[in-house]
């Protein structure tokens, strides 16, 4: 059975672009961490903050989507 396993050398390479890891960061880590510490300082309750770590990154991940599609429907001027 090994001798078969050794002969498939096949592996799959993902590609992730620097825009995605980079937009994770920002909304994940960073947003999410500073809208749980904001909440949770302004309303004195652990579960909210903990509300807003989880829906504030998806929030900016839906309108920097929206923002992206509205960004590409510009209409460009002629080339010269």
């Amino acid at each position: 059975m090994r001798i078969r396993a050794s002969r498939n050398n096949e592996f799959k390479i993902y590609v992730i672009p620097a825009w995605k890891w980079k937009e994770f960061l920002a909304f994940e880590l960073i947003g999410g961490t500073a809208f749980y510490l904001l909440c949770r300082k302004t309303a004195h309750s652990e579960l909210f903050g903990i509300a807003a770590n989880i829906a504030a990154p998806q929030m900016l991940k839906y309108v920097m989507a929206a923002y992206r599609i509205d960004a590409k429907k510009v209409p460009q001027p002629p080339p010269s």
